[in-house]
């Protein structure tokens, strides 16, 4: 062999080794920029966000933005070193003890605690935040000024003043109950539960599970105060039709989109910032490589994967938990099998979110059962007597009576004495006999619980 066919051959390995590789990868590299890039147009020609500054919510004028007025009361700060906020208090000056009565007359009321909670409740300061919390339940709109542009960074400080907003209305909603004032009662929760969807309208879980907690807080005093009054045909029927406003399927997709733009945004802080997302997840440096600029085409498929998976996530979680939670546990499934290097940071941003559309459902089912509690008190106050079937109450109804969400049936609906027993079989999709959360001997967890409202008279 002449040094000619070496020379060739040692060229034609030189070329496979060291410039095919490289070529093929750079030609990977720019296929993928174009197929990612395709897909992120094509959600853009939909309406949809793709980042969080897109899904934003939009400026409205200060005369209908309930967050101005929020913000007399709750003070918090969203700039640089701003925290998510654990402190509960809000303005009006109450201190930790005084908090804590507030939380043991929500739990246990009685005369000593009431006349306390009264005297709270009549100072200038705690007065006139209440007024401001009414006026501004009553906006049309909610933008606080969070950072949206930092993406995953933003913080959320306004979500734990929100819960003790929450807390101290529904307390002022409790003793207006207790002194007689039913309709007074009924308007403070209606304050509460509305700015339980100005949380809802931010688009991210977090401020859904702050929604559904505000929620839960009003509904558990409310359940008490409905369990003996009766409730007059006008002031049920106002209540009822505020309740059949709240839709918390159309906020659930809208913060699963949101979501979808949060990771859309984590993706694009490893193509530019990659070495802040290290120090941010202390992420160890076999990882770190998969996030290089080396990797880059990788990444972009893997992009495409948490695009995909997203977007069967949002139509899943659409429908009722009872059908949706199989599909969305066959998709983590399909996730697990991928190979190791594929879909690295879609594993870690697309958690199944199952338990959150179960909690969706509870929120749903609460409301639903409160309407047609109403709509049985307002039978009796009309009647003298609690109809015999749910059958018999939609007879006198001009609007048709909601269904159990994790049946997909009637609410279960028993006469007892004076009363009456109404629930949901819950998030375990089994009827427990209406054994509510919590209440012995069998002190079931909320998981597993019938969701129940119980009227005596």
């Amino acid at each position: 062999m002449n040094w000619r066919d070496i020379k060739w051959e040692l060229t034609f390995i030189a070329v496979v080794v060291f410039v095919l590789p490289p070529s093929l990868w750079v030609y990977r590299d720019v296929t993928t920029a174009r197929q990612l890039e395709a897909k992120l147009a094509a959600l853009r020609a939909q309406g949809m966000p793709v980042t969080m500054v897109e899904a934003a919510p939009q400026p409205v004028p200060d005369d209908q933005n309930a967050a101005v007025l929020y913000q007399q009361v709750f003070q918090v700060q969203f700039g640089p070193g701003s925290s998510y906020g654990s402190g509960r208090s809000i303005g009006g000056g109450l201190t930790g003890a005084e908090e804590e009565i507030l939380d043991r007359y929500l739990a246990e009321s009685d005369g000593q605690l009431t006349a306390q909670v009264r005297a709270i409740l009549a100072r200038p300061a705690v007065k006139r935040d209440l007024e401001i919390l009414r006026r501004a339940s009553r906006r049309p709109h909610s933008v606080f000024p969070v950072n949206w542009e930092e993406g995953t960074l933003a913080v959320f400080p306004h979500y734990s003043r929100l819960r003790s907003a929450t807390r101290l209305i529904t307390t002022q909603a409790s003793l207006s109950a207790d002194e007689g004032n039913l309709a007074e009662a009924l308007a403070w929760c209606e304050v509460s539960l509305r700015m339980s969807e100005h949380a809802a309208s931010e688009p991210n879980l977090i401020a859904q599970l702050v929604a559904i907690a505000m929620q839960a807080i009003t509904f558990a005093p409310m359940k008490e105060c409905l369990a003996e009054a009766p409730v007059p045909p006008a002031t049920a029927s106002r209540f009822e039709q505020y309740l059949r406003e709240i839709d918390m399927n159309e906020s659930f997709t809208g913060a699963m989109i949101g979501e979808r733009a949060m990771g859309c945004d984590t993706f694009g802080m490893l193509y530019h910032q990659p070495r802040e997302f290290a120090d941010l997840t202390h992420m160890d440096p076999l990882l770190a490589l998969y996030f290089s600029r080396l990797a880059r085409p990788l990444l972009r498929m893997d992009q495409m994967i948490y695009l995909d998976n997203m977007g069967k996530q949002i139509q899943l979680t659409k429908s009722p938990a009872r059908t949706a939670v199989p599909k969305l546990t066959a998709l983590e499934t399909d996730l697990d099998k991928l190979p190791l290097w594929q879909g690295v940071l879609t594993k870690m941003l697309s958690p199944i979110y199952s338990r959150t559309c179960q909690k969706r459902d509870q929120a749903v089912a609460e409301i639903d059962l409160c309407r047609t509690v109403l709509a049985l008190k307002v039978h009796k106050y009309e009647h003298g007597r609690y109809p015999d079937s749910l059958q018999q109450l939609q007879q006198t109804l001009d609007w048709q009576l909601p269904q159990d969400p994790f049946s997909g049936q009637d609410f279960v609906y028993q006469p007892q004495g004076n009363g009456f027993k109404l629930y949901s079989i819950g998030q375990d999709l089994e009827d427990d006999s209406g054994i509510p959360e919590g209440k012995p001997p069998q002190n079931l967890p909320r998981g597993e619980a019938d969701i129940v409202w119980e009227c005596v008279k």
